[in-house]
This record gives C-alpha cells, structure tokens and sequence, in this order.
C-alpha cells in the first residue's frame, strides 16, 4: 500500500464519489475481452480486497478494459470478506481467486498471490483504482524494453484530476514524500520516466523471478505500509531500477480500503513500520538520501541513479530528422544520459512538438514545455529548473542573451554557450556574396557572439576553424564538439544501381535556399547540356514558393521525408552547391554515411577535410560544377574511389566520439575552479 504523507497544502483528497457497480454480466463480459492467450500470460495482476465489493468490481473492470490486447492472469486475493464479495468473485471466468480463512492483510495476501503467478510479471493493484487506457501495456513496455529495470511504477491521479503521486521520495530518516501530490498531473516535471526511490504499491509491476529471488514483500511489515519501499530498495540492491512510468495513470480512491488516519486502524502500520525500515536501510539512508526538506524535493525527485544534471536549453526541441544541428544535439543529449547525466531540455518556444518530445521523455528527460494548465511563464519555468542543475548547455546567441542574465541571476551554475556555427561568419560570407557594401549586420552579430562568449564559463564550437576564429577575437576558453554522423548500415545501391543527384537542406535556412536555386536555375542548364537525362531531387523540410516553384520534369521538390535513405541510395552524386555559409554542413556528413559521392563547394568541404579529386569534388563557379558533376556521374573509377573513401572521412564525426568531446568539456568544467585553468586544461587536451 502506498505511503500517504501530509506533505502538501494540508488538503484531503476530498469527498469519495459514490461507486457505480457494474452489474455481474457486464463485469463477465469485459473479463472475457482479457482471456485470449491466457494460458501464456504476460502479466499476473494481483489484487488483495476486503469488502467493499463495489470498489472492487469498479477496478476489475478498468482492469479488463484497459488493454484488452495484453493477456493477463487476474489472482484475487479475499482477505476473509464479510460483504456480499464471495459471492460475486467465483463467478467471474478467468479470475483466479484465493480466499483467506482470516484478515492477513494486504503484504500476506499479496505474497501468497504471487507464489501461483504464472506470468514474467506481476502488477501488484490495489483494488480502489481505476486504470486509464493503456495503463497496463505502458508498464509492460518500459520493463520489457529496458533489462536493467526490476520495478516500474504508474502516476496516481485522485478522482477529482489531482496529482496523487509521480513517484516516491524516501527522506535520509526514513520518512516519505509522494512527489507532486495535489499538483496538476500535466505538469511537464511529472510527465517523463526516471528513476526514483520508490513507486507505490497501489499499482507496481515487478520481475516475476526478481519478487520470488528477493523474497516477496518483507513480513516484518505485515500487515501493510513500508512494504513496497522497502521492495523497491531490495531491488536495488540487487542491482535493479526502479523506475515511474507517467504514461500509465491510474486513478486512486486513496483513503477506501485502509481510511487516512494514521492513528487508527491498518493506518497506524505507517508509523510503525518506519522504524522498522529505518533500521534495515539506515546506512543507505544515510549515504543516498537528502533531509527531510521541501528545498531538497527538486534534486530527491530527479537525482536517482545520476551522478550530475544538465539543464539543455534551445529554441525547440531537437528536430533531428530535419537539421543538422538538431541531429547533434539529439545524439549529445542521448549520449549525456547514457553517461549517467540527469538532462533537462528547455524549448523556449515552449511547444511540445511531436514526435520529438515523447522521444525525448520516454528516455528519461525531463521536458520543459510550456503547458496552458500550468501558469508559469518561461521565466518561472527557468528558474525553477535550476533547482536541481550541475551545468547549463546553452545554445545560440539569441538565447544566451536572452537567458544567461536570468540564469546568473538565480544561480551559480557554469553555463557552456554552443553557437551552433557562427552567425556572423555566415552573416559576412553572404554580404560578400550579395556584393553588399553594409557591414553593420554581421558586424553587430559579431559583438553579440564575442559577448556572449565572454559572459560563459565556456564555448562552444563545431570546427577548429571556428575556434580559431574565436581565439583570435580574444576568446581562449572554448572547445570543438562536431556534428554527428554516423555511418548507416546499408548504403549506396553502387555505381551501376544508381541514377540522378539529390540534395536535401532545411530550407528555413538561406544557405540551402540560394544553393538549390543555383543548382536548378544556373548548374543543371549546363549539366543537360551533356547528360539530358539526369534527374534532380531537392529534398528538404519548409521549402519556400521560391524552392517549390522550381519543381518540373526534371525536379522533383518532395519536401519533408521522414525516411530519406533510398533516396540517398539509389543517387549516383549528392550535389551541395553551397556559396556560403558557417560551421560544418550536415547535408555532407549525410552524404558521406550513405557512402554517395560528392559534389560540393570550399563553402561545403570546410570542417570535413574534404579534398578535390582525393575524397570529393570541390570546385567553385557554375560552369566548374557542372563539369565536375558530368566527370564523376560518367566515370565510374573515380565514384569507386571518392566512395570509399567516405568512412575514413567520417570516423572523427560519428556520435561516441563527439559524445566523448562534450563529457570531457563536461568534466572540465565541474572540476575546475577557474575560467583561466579551464583553459589551460582545455588547451592541453585538445
């Protein structure tokens, strides 16, 4: 049974509403939905009761209602009920029911239900809840998926929409905190999976042979309370996670089968088993466990099983089938919490865009969208996530300006400022291009990203190139951490298999809009000249009327594919025709990972170490492009050549080693004290 805590607003649950009973045929007929496969059952579900028959049928139902596709054996435990329950229970089909010769208590009746469990699992239920839509299978997906988890608990809702719990907190003297009880369940922290001291045992779903190997509940909290906690530490200790699961809910009547008060009743167990507890786990208590403190909530509810926390701030979540700096930062935030990093991302647009964001949650992170139920700002928001923060990611000038100011203001944190690329780079190559005499924009920009650099504790780049140009402007505590390519397990069809070019490129960015309207409008005429037949493929999310408009016979302008690998397998060239631009251009990591020969522009080759005729071709002019394009679409020695060389060109940028560059900035910047012997390390690591 849960722990219940006072440790909100002092509310009650307030008033039970009454309970409908389903009546017998319709309880048979929803069992009926559950009794396909039963014979081989993925989940056992125990359910001890005591009277109160109409709470029980009002769960059996939900229960049979849920998830009708999960097979499950359903064990109800008749804890010697004096009400009309044996009556009622024997003539369900499909439920296995035991019935107590006397009041065992929820413990004894739970554990004498799990010794005929036939399923890998057992869900431990108390009979006052209702199980939400697809409850059931959500428990069932986080511990089949993930063998490192023994325990997974569901959000607890009360009747009235009301948080009851997101996990448990378990205080260094024993005592308990149901994680946002009486908060609005939506709430952004109580919506991701992770770690935490304890789920209640109103709705626990446990490893079958990881119960039966610890021992099953402890009888020396018999009859009840303390119980699941002390489960969840022995799976622990035997080298197990326990885990919250948000996307089950479950609604629970807290307060039906045992009352509230702690002074009477099955109740006082709560009091009389936290000594008890206290005395088995005290020395992990006292090594893992924060005081009881309302400040130390924030850190007790997220740091479990991490050793630091990362607060990850961008304009949106990471688009990462869309952008190449999207793409990179997905895999940094991956690699983080597979590196024992509790991550936060802050979208400032506060949109919870999908499917990008419950990708992102059902890894364990913790998503900071903006929610209309909520009522905080992004300010509030912010600063309420630092809370429980070790170091600030920071992406973009734009948002260092606009959030630094707000994070020194509330907290000491180091911040680590990544650029993304260098705006006023690009900025100052396409004024060039543009023969446009105004230098004020980049310039401004320029003074913008030198103070936003000056004003963090460290920053970060994505070539050498670009470091170089930051040192030169004064700026000496900075770091490399590439894009991310990774090479793909099927590749190009081959030479002979291959027909057309392809180029992809976000369009939201001027660089590719300008390169694409190059390559369509001033490259191909020449390119046709020689080789009619050759058809074109802008791929590409948001392409604008002006992109759209360039579609024809020989074009094709598909636009966003979520899938774009045969189309990079079945193009004899990719083609990036780029005039300008910063940083290191993904559209040539993509290329590369699929093994597809390129045609590019200086602009293009910078950060990969490209070379003409050694590992692509890299030319500059129209008429130059359209040559090389003719050359390597014809000459089938040289595609061989410029294709195999494309692992080699890529191994400096697949995931683990950037991965590996950003944990060592990481490292250094939470071990050392000082900008100046930050950089000294840094310099002599590089």
């Amino acid at each position: 049974m849960p722990l219940v805590v006072d440790n909100a607003d002092g509310r009650s649950p307030g008033a039970q509403p009454s309970v409908t009973v389903p009546g017998e045929d319709t309880l048979a007929a929803s069992s009926r939905l559950r009794l396909v496969s039963v014979s081989a059952p993925s989940v056992s579900v125990v359910i001890p009761v005591f009277n109160q028959w109409g709470v029980t049928a009002r769960c059996l139902k939900s229960l049979f209602e849920c998830d009708p596709d999960v097979a499950i054996q359903v064990i109800v435990v008749d804890d010697a009920s004096s009400d009309e329950t044996p009556g009622h229970l024997p003539r369900l089909p499909g439920v296995d029911v035991l019935r107590n010769g006397s009041n065992q208590g929820f413990l004894r009746s739970c554990n004498r239900a799990a010794s005929i469990a036939t399923a890998p699992y057992i869900l431990f239920l108390n009979n006052d809840t209702e199980l939400a839509e697809g409850a059931l299978r959500a428990l069932l997906e986080r511990i089949q998926n993930d063998d490192s988890i023994g325990v997974v608990g569901s959000k607890l809702v009360y009747p009235d929409g009301r948080l009851q719990e997101a996990g448990g907190i378990i205080w260094s003297d024993a005592s308990g905190w149901n994680y946002g009880r009486f908060d609005a369940p939506q709430k952004p922290e109580y919506a991701f999976s992770r770690d935490v001291d304890y789920v209640s045992g109103a709705s626990l779903l446990v490893s079958t042979d990881l119960f039966r190997s610890i021992g099953g509940f402890d009888d020396r909290y018999a009859p009840a309370y303390y119980e699941d906690a002390d489960l969840c530490f022995a799976v622990r200790a035997a080298g197990k996670r326990v885990v919250f699961e948000p996307r089950s809910v479950v609604t629970h009547y807290e307060g039906v089968s045992s009352g509230t008060d702690i002074s009477t009743g099955v109740k006082r167990y709560q009091e009389i088993n936290k000594p008890k507890f206290l005395d088995k786990w005290g020395d992990v208590l006292a090594s893992e466990h924060l005081a009881p403190d309302a400040s130390n909530v924030a850190r007790a509810a997220r740091y479990r099983g991490r050793r630091r926390s990362i607060l990850v701030i961008d304009s949106y979540v990471p688009l990462h089938d869309r952008e190449a700096g999207s793409n990179r930062l997905h895999h940094l935030v991956t690699g983080f919490i597979e590196n024992g990093y509790r991550v936060a991302f802050f979208p400032e647009n506060g949109v919870a865009m999908e499917p990008y964001t419950s990708e992102l949650l059902s890894r364990g992170v913790e998503v900071l969208y903006s929610d209309s139920a909520d009522g905080r700002d992004w300010r509030t928001l912010l600063v309420d996530a630092l809370k429980a923060v070790d170091i600030v990611w920071l992406c973009r000038p734009e948002l260092c300006c606009k959030c630094l100011p707000l994070i020194r203001e509330h907290s000491n944190v180091p911040v680590l400022y990544d650029t993304i690329d260098l705006h006023h780079v690009r900025m100052r190559m396409q004024a060039a291009h543009e023969n446009k005499n105004d230098d004020t924009a980049w310039k401004h920009m320029q003074e913008i990203e030198l103070a936003c650099a000056a004003a963090a504790d460290a920053t970060i780049v994505v070539t050498d190139e670009e470091a170089a140009v930051m040192r030169a402007a004064g700026i000496d505590v900075i770091g490399v951490v590439p894009t991310i390519h990774n090479m793909e397990t099927i590749r190009t069809n081959g030479y002979s298999a291959t027909a057309g070019l392809v180029f992809i490129g976000g369009y939201n960015h001027t660089p590719n809009v300008d390169a694409a309207r190059w390559l369509a409008e001033e490259i191909m005429p020449l390119v046709w000249r020689q080789i009619p037949d050759i058809h074109v493929t802008l791929l590409g999310s948001n392409p604008p009327e002006s992109i759209r408009s360039l579609a024809c016979k020989r074009i094709s302008v598909p636009g966003f594919i979520e899938d774009v690998s045969p189309y990079f397998r079945s193009a004899r060239l990719f083609v990036a025709p780029l005039r300008y631009g910063a940083g290191i251009n993904g559209k040539i990591g993509q290329a590369l990972g699929f093994a597809v020969p390129i045609v590019t522009t200086p602009v293009g080759a910078k950060g990969f170490g490209l070379s003409h005729l050694e590992t692509a071709m890299v030319v500059e002019g129209a008429a130059d492009f359209a040559d090389a394009v003719v050359t390597l679409y014809r000459d089938r020695t040289l595609w061989d050549k410029l294709s195999a060389k494309s692992e080699e060109r890529l191994a400096p940028f697949n995931s683990a080693e950037a991965v590996r560059k950003a944990l060592k900035l990481l490292d250094l910047v939470l071990s050392v004290p000082g900008r100046s012997e930050f950089a000294a390390l840094v310099a002599s690591s590089s």
